[in-house]
């Protein structure tokens, strides 16, 4: 990886030790690690960092860092940031050792796929196994303290979804159907997480951690496991419109929050235009529901009105407000929603090759995992390959170049649909991104057994 040093003094904002790698990525999140270290994994590519930033070499835990690149990289940049000069800037070529950053990997994977993965998924289920995670992580601390404070959050985690896990094993127990081995081992790894962070809590048993313990070991006599999916649901329409301006820019809002339509309805006085955006389920938790905001955007310049803050109707699972015109035709502009924590600048165009691409990514996402998902719990390659040889279709009206990625990152559609024909040359990353760190979720499993 390219490390970039920065010396003090040149600027509070700017990491003073960010390695990363140069090639672009469309598919990237970013964790914030705590103590002032930061990481971005590139989800078509999960098998090292994309990015690691420090914000202050000197407040950085050294124990956190050298899980994260090797403590042989931390020493080697010690000594360049050491040795640069003042108020300077140094790049330098740095060997990172992931060998022990794999929980972290795993961590960074779930944040990443929680922001850009556009399938319904049960957050307590994803929220559980990053619980789960976060404290295996917190194994490869060396420092008590550290680790102890990484547990203490992985607890208050694993709490808050207690309730929901505990009520989905229940519901698998008294289905008494056999369950695919895949998702029954990713639920044992959960709950066995759950049972080694009971071990953290003090003051007694725990009712959350005992009702999950309860519900896992009810589920285990009265469900025989080893079976495949039998039959997975039909294939659905599989579309794509990277192009439509009244689609939800994927760079402005995490996924799973609201769907990708969005409706705009003129006043009589065209005045006002009511902006109506349906929620991708009932359930929207308050933190975002409060904060989603909405702003117009002129079709032809691209400057955007102030924004206003939409409002979400639980009943009717939409989000909505009337939002002023200003002496525009509804006609001449269209809606941008975003969420201020993920907040980048409006695309100039309807058609921004950038905002095409970046949907398209998210799109492509979906499909692939779900296919993935599909494979592993029925172990028929005949519906995985359908379901790509769709996606092929669907990309060659939008990607006709077969040479050329489909997005940053990621495979050429001619890749892929040497993939799905089993030819050679398939040799991209993309094609083991569901392996290691990458591995499907336990509510990716969940949510395609639940479909069957």
């Amino acid at each position: 990886m390219i490390a970039v040093l920065t010396a003090p003094g040149i600027g509070d904002r700017m990491p003073e030790v960010r390695l990363a790698d140069e090639a672009p990525a469309d598919l990237s999140g970013t964790t914030q690690l705590g103590a002032g270290v930061s990481v971005e994994i590139d989800l078509a590519d999960p098998d090292g960092w994309r990015a690691v930033a420090v914000d202050r070499w000197e407040r950085a835990d050294g124990d956190l860092l050298g899980a994260v690149v090797g403590q042989d990289s931390v020493r080697y940049l010690s000594q360049l940031r050491a040795g640069a000069a003042p108020d300077s800037q140094l790049t330098a070529d740095v060997s990172v050792d992931a060998a022990k950053s794999a929980p972290w990997r795993r961590l960074a994977v779930i944040d990443a796929l929680d922001r850009w993965l556009q399938v319904p998924l049960d957050q307590a289920l994803l929220d559980a196994e990053r619980a789960v995670v976060r404290a295996r992580a917190a194994r490869t601390l060396r420092s008590s303290s550290l680790r102890e404070h990484r547990n203490g959050q992985a607890v208050v985690l694993a709490r808050r979804s207690a309730g929901e896990l505990s009520t989905y094993l229940t519901g698998l127990a008294n289905s008494a159907s056999s369950l695919p081995r895949a998702l029954y081992s990713s639920l044992s790894r959960v709950t066995t997480g759950y049972a080694n962070l009971a071990t953290q809590v003090t003051g007694g048993p725990d009712e959350c951690f005992d009702a999950v313990a309860q519900a896992w070991s009810r589920l285990k006599v009265a469900v025989p496991v080893g079976g495949v999916l039998k039959r997975v649901e039909q294939l659905p329409a599989v579309e794509f419109d990277g192009e439509d301006s009244s689609s939800v820019d994927p760079r402005q809002v995490r996924a799973r929050v609201i769907a990708s339509e969005i409706r705009m309805v003129e006043s009589r006085g065209g005045s006002t235009v009511r902006v109506l955006v349906p929620a991708f389920g009932s359930r929207v938790p308050s933190v975002i529901a409060d904060q989603l905001m909405v702003r117009l955007v002129d079709r032809r310049s691209g400057v955007a009105h102030a924004p206003v803050r939409l409002k979400f109707s639980p009943g009717r699972a939409v989000f909505m407000q009337d939002v002023p015109l200003r002496g525009a035709s509804a006609d001449d502009v269209r809606a941008d929603v975003f969420d201020p924590g993920y907040e980048t600048a409006p695309a100039l165009t309807d058609g921004d090759d950038e905002l095409v691409r970046q949907r398209r990514a998210q799109f492509v996402l979906s499909e692939w995992r779900r296919a993935m998902v599909e494979i592993r719990l029925s172990r028929q390659p005949k519906t995985r390959n359908r379901r790509l040889a769709r996606l092929t279709a669907v990309l060659n009206q939008s990607v006709p170049d077969a040479n050329e990625p489909v997005f940053r990152g990621g495979p050429t559609r001619g890749e892929i649909t040497r993939y799905v024909d089993a030819a050679p040359g398939t040799v991209h990353p993309w094609f083991t991104s569901t392996r290691g760190a990458g591995e499907p979720l336990v509510a990716e499993l969940a949510a395609v057994h639940q479909a069957r």
